[in-house]
């Protein structure tokens, strides 16, 4: 993911990307579909933790567009 750290839009994306400690970690990341993910609630279940993840449109820091739903669904189709 260190390449991919590099082409985020600002530091404090790019810090919680890559800093969080355990279980947290990683709250923000990239899918092997390539499409930026963030996860947004977490749940015990009888298997262990469960992770609602959505993609990330815009930052939640700075505000810069990352992706739209087609460049989300261009790489997930493939």
């Amino acid at each position: 993911m260190s390449d991919a750290l590099n082409q985020f839009c600002c530091d404090t994306l790019r810090e919680v990307a890559a800093e969080l400690p355990e279980p947290a970690e990683p709250t923000v990341y990239i899918s092997e579909d390539g499409v930026l993910m963030m996860v947004v609630g977490i749940v015990q279940t009888e298997e262990g933790l469960g992770y609602m993840d959505h993609a990330v449109m815009h930052c939640p820091f700075c505000g810069t567009k990352l992706q739209d739903p087609e460049a989300i669904a261009e790489k997930v189709s493939h």
